[in-house]
């Protein structure tokens, strides 16, 4: 039964699928076996620098007595770097346990006289209490001050309370218009002038309200306030003339002793005594950590032991492996012989490593190579419209094998192309009839009246085009 054409696409890329995994199988076990590598190399270098170690536990020239003399002008080198390092230390060390030495000196001379002027000014301020205490006018003025403060303090508190008392208090008495009425014709002063009926009824309204008691009450609360306040003023200049005067006498008393002196001088040192301890300090630190760099000098952590490790692991690495075993040879320690062996195992399986690396890198390529093959042809199929509905394929072809020997290379995909061209055709009725009508009696009739038809035509085409073209007679006259 025929095959469609779609059928044989599916089935060549199916095919082409399934060679692309074998692709992507051997790139994975290539990958694994590249990361291998890559840890028995990392492997391979911790061995050689732990052999560096041994050969090199410290920064000196003592690896040439195992043999390696290669190194005497790398180390070298590497030694003067570092005793130049300690010199250029060394001196900033001394530079910086001077300035200790003087940050030291200047904070414990600051501290001596901070001390003495501090001890000075408790002495004064001792005397000048005792001066104070035993003199009486000083204490009657401070008793006086002290009283007249206290006064002064209750007098404010007091005119707080009759202020609110008064605004309390007026709002009747203004809102009254009988009180308001005598109060504005200043009833019962000598300033009243009303006479007659007005004074006889200003009489019975005064008896009225209780205007004397009320009136009293009303010159109390609006005056009561201001006077208070005049009062206060007075005792507050009272009570600071004796403040005053009691401070001019303490600052006379204490000027006598010098301390205002002695105290200014306690605040000067004060803060000095401050700036040289934290420059002393400073110092300290400074001198501290240029030791501690000087001590890692020689450290297997200092940068210039590294350098050494580096630069003999390099040289290491670089030797044939018979030297470096030769030489571990002629030691006393078995370490390096040791390491030696370690060092010849890893050479053994990164080899077999990189071995099974080429093979799969190898069937990589080899795949990918397949699938293009494979690929290529499936294009050109595409192209050609092999998968259109109305083509079909000759069963009898063997799709499988072909595709199985283009992706091997036994054959060309043009081959393989030109082989399924010619057995492929359309399933058309019309292209059955004519195939029938050219394979029938009249078929050879029809094909050789056709063949002298376009023979004709061909003719005629060809003298116009002579015509066309034809040259002149005296062309070349």
């Amino acid at each position: 039964m025929p095959v469609p054409g779609t059928e044989i696409l599916r089935r060549i890329a199916d095919f082409a699928a399934s060679i692309n995994g074998s692709e992507k199988e051997a790139r994975a076990r290539a990958m694994d076996v590249s990361n291998e590598i890559e840890k028995l190399l990392a492997d391979q270098s911790d061995a050689f620098r732990e052999l560096a170690q041994h050969y090199l536990p410290r920064l000196d020239d003592d690896v040439e007595s195992d043999g390696w003399t290669e190194m005497r002008a790398v180390l070298r080198d590497i030694m003067l770097r570092r005793d130049d390092s300690r010199r250029q230390l060394q001196t900033r060390l001394q530079t910086a346990s001077t300035q200790q030495s003087s940050a030291e000196m200047l904070w414990k001379q600051l501290s001596e006289q901070f001390s003495a002027v501090t001890q000075k000014a408790d002495e004064l301020t001792t005397q000048l209490t005792e001066k104070l205490t035993t003199d009486p006018d000083l204490q009657r003025l401070s008793r006086e001050a002290a009283e007249g403060q206290a006064r002064l303090e209750q007098a404010t508190a007091n005119l707080s309370d009759v202020e609110t008392e008064a605004k309390n208090k007026l709002p009747p008495y203004e809102n009254s218009q009988l009180f308001q009425y005598l109060w504005d014709s200043e009833f019962d002063t000598d300033r009243y002038q009303r006479r007659g009926m007005s004074r006889r009824i200003d009489r019975w309204l005064s008896r009225l309200i209780d205007y004397p008691a009320v009136a009293a009450s009303y010159r109390f609360l609006t005056s009561a306030p201001r006077m208070m306040k005049q009062v206060i003023t007075e005792q507050h200049k009272t009570v600071k003339a004796r403040v005053e005067d009691v401070q001019a006498r303490q600052t006379a008393a204490a000027d006598a002793l010098g301390l205002p002196a002695v105290q200014a001088s306690v605040s000067r040192l004060n803060p000095e005594v401050d700036r040289a301890f934290a420059a002393m300090d400073s110092a300290q630190k400074l001198c501290t950590s240029l030791q501690h760099e000087q001590a890692q000098l020689d450290s297997p952590d200092s940068i210039f032991y590294r350098d050494a490790l580096k630069a003999f692991q390099a040289l290491l690495q670089k030797t044939e492996r018979s030297i470096v075993a030769a030489r571990a040879a002629n030691t006393p320690e078995l370490q390096d012989d040791q390491v030696v062996a370690r060092l010849r195992h890893i050479d053994e399986v990164v080899s077999q490593k990189k071995s099974q690396l080429d093979q799969h890198y190898a069937a990589a390529e080899a795949a990918e190579k397949r699938t293009q093959r494979v690929h290529d042809l499936l294009s050109r199929c595409r192209r050609a419209q092999f998968g259109d509905p109305q083509r079909i394929f000759e069963d009898s072809y063997d799709l499988n094998t072909r595709l199985q020997d283009l992706a091997n290379g036994v054959v060309s995909g043009e081959t393989m192309y030109q082989e399924m061209y010619r057995i492929q055709k359309i399933d058309s009725p019309i292209a059955d009839q004519a195939s029938a009508a050219i394979n029938g009696p009249m078929g050879q009739i029809l094909i050789n009246t056709m063949t002298q038809a376009a023979g004709a035509a061909l003719g005629v085409y060809a003298a116009r085009a002579g015509q066309q073209h034809r040259l002149p007679r005296n062309w070349q006259q």
